[in-house]
């Protein structure tokens, strides 16, 4: 990044309003005496939505920089399985099949995706997107692109001499990375999980007041993640409606884990996580329960019910359209349990503080990428618009932020009909009153063998990131009411991206354009609910 052009992020995204500090808090259980946990009186939530196999994010938003950074550029790296330079006309070209809520019939063939952008300037989203083009043109949400694992920032020139995190291209690693929050360091606890300790989400008087909910919520199984040492993250179905199976009876649990005078530290300890276990149960199976049709009076863009699913409707695709399978409905039932517990926590539990975990499948497309990456794009596209709107509802969108992670890149080259495991990718951000319509960051050079290239000859496009995931995610823990001075206890390799005495800036500047986002180039989709 050139030091003319950094800013900072939050105040670029936000807007100094969004900038109130919070309360100070202690040393993240290091022994030392610890500040009382922050005293929220306003409702914030994070939704890591997380992209299980590494996505080729540079098919989902399409660098339209200039020089090396060119779309000409992309283009000629990326060969077969490059996106066009063509603006798209959903009128002409979305051929819908009698339902436009149906993702196959949504192209004549599976080679539509491949021509054609949603363009702004710096930037185009994939032709399937068009529900996340219209939330960039409205300024909800940002692409953070060329975001990547890094302990210190690395340039081509050092890649033998700085330190770079291990098994840079292994799935079970890197996502292991983006967990910790720590990339030289995989066996730590999640950074949401380390965080949860640090605000004493498991005692009466921390954050969210010992709710048997926490400060993490998963809706796709344990993730390390929302791991810490004294707190672990509450973890449903998205269709849950209880937490035990069969004929487990709650109450004999709870009367069998009542406290009696003389017990044992330990055993007390335990009877009282056995309670907060009892508790959470009655959450699940009575208010989160009849959160069920919370949202069934409203529709999407295309007048379905809010989070349906086109695999559940009366579809009319194709098989002939060469698209492996419909939507897995991952990210749409995952998005909507989200907006669901939002609306219980806010309305009922009185919650102050939430983390959200939500992950979607089927990202790693050695092969068939045209086929198969064209749905997971369409549905997550989906997805966040629906719960986008569902956050409208609740009158609670600038009090959530989405954040998309996956476990990398992929090249920028092609493998024939696929793309292979790589380094720097791009991410989406959504929501949290940000004024957004922009890139933030750069661009790298899109050359292969090129300045951002790993390979001196005969690259396969493994971009190096200028932008570490510790910048990324520190920004939405600010925003979340994460003080400077606990940065390091979530992030500690976040004081080696500093580049200047204050502290905030050290992880918030992140470059930006120096002018207002502009308009699309063309209009956006005349389809319903798309302007």
């Amino acid at each position: 990044m050139t030091e003319m052009n950094r800013r900072n992020f939050l105040q670029t995204l936000l807007g100094g309003s969004a900038l109130a500090a919070t309360g100070g808090v202690g040393t993240l259980y290091s022994g030392l005496a610890r500040a009382a946990a922050p005293a929220f009186d306003d409702y914030k939530a994070l939704v890591i939505v997380y992209l299980y196999g590494g996505n080729d994010a540079f098919n989902m938003t399409v660098p339209r920089g200039t020089g090396t950074s060119s779309h000409d550029t992309y283009a000629a790296s990326r060969g077969s399985v490059a996106i066009s330079d063509v603006i798209r006309n959903p009128g002409r070209d979305l051929k819908n099949s009698g339902n436009p809520y149906d993702a196959p019939g949504l192209m004549t063939d599976a080679q539509k995706y491949l021509n054609g952008l949603y363009q702004f300037d710096g930037v185009g989203f994939n032709a399937l997107m068009p529900e996340l083009a219209q939330l960039y043109a409205d300024k909800r949400a940002a692409v953070v692109a060329n975001v990547g694992s890094l302990i210190q920032p690395v340039v081509k020139e050092e890649l033998h001499s700085t330190p770079l995190p291990p098994f840079l291209y292994a799935h079970n690693h890197q996502t292991r990375a983006m967990e910790t929050g720590w990339a030289d360091n995989l066996s730590a606890n999640g950074w949401a999980g380390r965080l949860a300790d640090l605000w004493e989400v498991h005692q009466l008087s921390g954050v969210n007041g010992g709710s048997p909910l926490g400060l993490n919520v998963s809706f796709s199984g344990n993730s390390r993640l929302q791991t810490g040492s004294f707190s672990s993250a509450a973890v449903m179905s998205p269709n849950a409606q209880r937490l035990f199976t069969g004929n487990f009876n709650v109450d004999v649990f709870r009367s069998l884990n009542e406290g009696v005078d003389g017990d044992h530290p330990i055993r007390r300890v335990l009877h009282a996580a056995n309670r907060k276990t009892a508790d959470l149960s009655d959450i699940i199976s009575e208010q989160f329960a009849e959160t069920a049709a919370a949202f069934d009076d409203l529709n999407n863009s295309y007048g379905q019910k809010l989070f349906s699913n086109p695999d559940d409707e009366d579809a009319t695709g194709e098989d002939s359209l060469n698209l492996q399978g419909r939507l897995s409905g991952q990210a749409l039932r995952g998005l909507k349990a989200v907006a669901r517990m939002i609306k219980l926590s806010t309305e009922s539990l009185g919650l102050n503080r939430q983390i959200f975990y939500v992950g979607i499948g089927g990202f790693d497309n050695h092969s068939a990428l045209t086929s198969k990456h064209p749905l997971l794009l369409r549905e997550l596209s989906l997805a966040l618009s629906d719960f986008t709107t569902a956050m409208d509802h609740l009158g609670l969108a600038d009090q959530v932020m989405v954040g998309t992670l996956s476990d990398f890149g992929r090249t920028l080259g092609n493998n024939g009909d696929g793309t292979d495991h790589a380094w720097a990718g791009n991410n989406i951000l959504l929501g949290g009153g940000m004024d957004g319509g922009r890139v933030l960051g750069d661009w790298p050079d899109l050359t292969l063998s090129g300045e951002s290239d790993t390979a001196q000859r005969n690259g396969r496009g493994r971009l190096i990131p200028t932008t570490s995931v510790d910048q990324y995610l520190a920004t939405l823990c600010s925003w979340f009411g994460v003080e400077d001075d606990n940065m390091s206890d979530l992030f500690p390799n976040l004081q080696n991206f500093a580049t200047g005495s204050d502290v905030r800036s050290a992880y918030l500047a992140l470059q930006s354009s120096e002018e207002e986002p502009s308009e699309p180039g063309l209009p956006l989709p005349s389809l319903p609910g798309l302007g």
